[in-house]
């Protein structure tokens, strides 16, 4: 029956049917040739020729199929240049498919959407079950020659090895059947992709993969280098090129890359490598079909984290297979990480490397106020530049905690106005979440007044205090920093015995400067894992240089010890964390203080680039005295008489041990009904001396 001739395509269905009359006809071919030799059990290449050169009906046949082929070429190249997309023909044209590979991919889809019939049934009654053979037996002819379709279907064939067809052993083989009795199924996502389902399903994307159809435009950020989006994008026009887009977590990283493919017209599909297990099938399954998506797409793909793929120890080979896989697919590929990952030489790729860089002051306050909510004002005296100066942020941090503030005030009822110090709330709130267990926020409610030591001891810390109200202006100003290109930072070593006050002068510290004092918890920084205490305190010091924090080492020693002579693998390996400690220490520029209770115990190469040297000594008999008196509340109920004097001149304790003896000596009064005696005293300070190890 002929059949309406129409130009081009109104709609991918019409293409399908099109392909659907050509089986149809395939089918109709089959029939007819095997009526011709019905005693014949295989028909080979050659012989199947002859049958058609012998038989007219069966040459004005294929002259009836090849135009058909040649009306839906004809349609597809006209609805083409009207920007219909075909299913079949993108994927023809974004993996490179040939001729073959396309026929056979339309013979599948025909048979999925359940319009095509088993010929050899009586009426047609039986949907098609195709195998290999029976593909061959169909399609095969002058332009797709039988041995050319098998080809095409063997292991390391695009349609295989890309997961667009899977292979599958009939029912009754005890093993693997040869190829020609495989029976050939249309993959799930392509027959979807074909049939119009554009998207990526979640069975695709699992938990660590999301796709970006609508990428940001380079106007819309706001970066320092205003080339940089023009320079990744050219990185990635390319498919020989491999293109690294560093820089610190919320800077704008993933927004680069979708600008920059936005400038190519391609969406972008994020993989976030960090959440990919380093193991052999979860790669090859999952990994394997994300790449494939890519392409359908034609699409940009983002590995996220890419530096945190299997960075524990041992894991080295799943680089290899990683590196393997994205060998085998031609698509603008970028890496999204702090630094580029060592297996990122094997990709066969040009590496190209681009640093986003944090976001300066004034772009930090124009961030400020673009992702405020327009329905919060700043309260009066709330300063935006005061904050920007006291806390840098990504752009990311900053959408995140103006997001908060708007949910804050919606919930509380603050009336619609933010304040300075809900905003640093915020701030802290959200430092404190991503330093997570690796430290712990101390503050005090103590003032310097409270502080008793000597003038030896206080004079080094108010020259720490004067550093760090003026080193801005002689590096700035003044010219030092041609001077010191590194070693700018502020440390200091508060060395002594337990209980001398080094803490508490930390906290003061932190108070004075307007920092957040964060004490390190080496419980959860040191990991028996090689590199893993490396990680934890490249966490901590990155952390450190954004948010305006003061870092406290507390009992340093156990961290900051001596290298030893390298006897054993372990020596090597602690050696390798005090060396990178004295990296990041010397390039960090914020505040750090150690403090120890033996200063002989840290490696002298540290001593050496500590800016400032505190020792607390245990304090004399007349300043024991004071602390004693100093630390006594004036709320606290004491008998006459209390002979203070008496206690300090026997018990030689330190502050810390005096505070405990005294909340010791309340604790036993309010017990026994009395106020605090002297005996109450005597005995609180008894037992603190002895559990130091004195008798009395």
């Amino acid at each position: 029956m002929a059949r309406e001739l129409t130009t081009g395509y109104s709609e991918p269905s019409q293409h399908l049917d099109d392909w659907a009359h050509v089986v149809q006809l395939m089918s109709e071919r089959l029939v007819a040739i095997r009526q011709c030799s019905p005693d014949t059990v295989v028909l080979t290449e050659a012989q199947r020729q002859r049958i058609i050169d012998g038989n007219p009906a069966l040459q004005a046949h294929n002259q009836t199929l090849l135009a058909a082929r040649a009306q839906i070429a004809s349609r597809a190249a006209f609805s083409r240049k009207f920007g219909l997309a075909l299913p079949l023909e993108l994927l023809r044209e974004r993996f490179e498919l040939s001729q073959q590979d396309v026929e056979l991919l339309a013979v599948l889809a025909t048979i999925e959407r359940g319009v095509a019939w088993n010929p050899y049934m009586s009426g047609g009654a039986e949907p098609l079950q195709a195998d290999v053979a029976f593909l061959i037996a169909l399609i095969a002819d002058a332009q797709s020659p039988a041995e050319a379709l098998r080809l095409r279907l063997v292991t390391d064939a695009p349609l295989v090895a890309r997961g667009f067809v899977d292979l599958i052993a009939a029912n009754g083989w005890a093993s693997a059947p040869p190829l020609l009795y495989m029976r050939v199924r249309l993959a799930e996502r392509i027959a979807a992709f074909i049939d119009g389902a554009q998207a990526p399903p979640p069975s695709v994307l699992h938990s660590l993969a999301w796709f970006a159809p609508a990428a940001a435009t380079a106007e819309s950020l706001l970066l320092p280098e205003p080339n940089l989006i023009g320079q990744i994008q050219r990185g990635l026009a390319r498919v020989d090129q491999i293109v690294s887009v560093l820089g610190a977590p919320g800077v704008g990283r993933k927004s680069c890359v979708a600008a920059a493919a936005a400038e190519l017209q391609r969406p972008v599909l994020y993989v976030d490598l960090h959440d990919l297990a380093a193991d052999a099938r979860a790669i090859e399954t999952v990994m394997r079909p994300l790449l494939r998506e890519v392409q359908l797409q034609n699409a940009v793909l983002a590995l996220v984290r890419a530096d945190e793929f299997a960075d524990g120890e041992g894991q080295a080979w799943a680089h290899v297979a990683l590196a393997e896989l994205l060998r085998s697919v031609r698509v603008p590929l970028a890496l999204v990480g702090e630094k580029t990952p060592s297996w990122a030489s094997r990709c066969g790729r040009v590496l190209m490397t681009f640093l986003v860089p944090f976001p300066s002051a004034a772009t930090q306050l124009q961030l400020w106020v673009r992702h405020l909510p327009s329905t919060l004002a700043l309260a009066p005296g709330t300063s935006l530049e005061s904050i920007v100066k006291r806390y840098a942020a990504t752009g990311a941090s900053i959408g995140e905690a103006c997001d908060e503030l708007g949910r804050l005030d919606a919930v509380l009822g603050r009336g619609n106005t933010v304040s300075e110090t809900q905003i640093i709330d915020v701030i802290r709130t959200r430092l404190a979440h991503r330093l997570g267990t690796l430290a712990s926020v101390v503050r005090t409610t103590l003032e310097w007044q409270d502080v008793i030591l000597p003038e030896e001891v206080l004079a080094p810390v108010f020259e720490f205090l004067n550093y760090a109200a003026h080193r801005e202006r002689i590096f700035a100003d003044w010219g030092f920093d041609r001077k010191l290109p590194y070693g700018r930072g502020l440390s200091a070593l508060f060395a002594g015995p337990p209980g001398t006050g080094k803490t508490m002068i930390c906290s003061l510290l932190a108070k004075e400067l307007g920092l957040e004092l964060y004490r390190i918890d080496l419980s959860q920084v040191v990991n028996k894992y090689i590199g893993e205490t490396e990680k934890n305190l490249g966490r901590v010091f990155d952390e450190a240089a954004r948010g305006q924090v003061m870092l406290l080492f507390d009992e340093a020693d156990s961290l900051f010890a001596k290298r030893t002579e390298v006897k054993s693998s372990h020596d090597r390996y602690a050696n390798l964390e005090v060396n990178y400690l004295l990296q990041r220490m010397e390039s960090h520029e914020g505040v750090v203080v150690m403090t120890t209770n033996s200063e002989t115990a840290i490696d002298p190469a540290f001593r050496r680039r500590i800016r400032f040297r505190v020792r607390f000594p245990a304090p004399d008999e007349k300043q024991r005295l004071q602390l004693w008196q100093g630390m006594m509340p004036k709320e606290a109920r004491v008998a006459p008489g209390v002979d203070l004097d008496l206690i300090a001149q026997k018990y030689p304790l330190a502050g810390g041990n005096i505070m405990n003896a005294l909340v010791r000596a309340a604790t036993a009064a309010a017990a026994d009904g009395t106020e605090i005696t002297q005996e109450h005293l005597r005995r609180a300070a008894e037992l603190e001396y002895s559990e130091m190890g004195f008798l009395t």
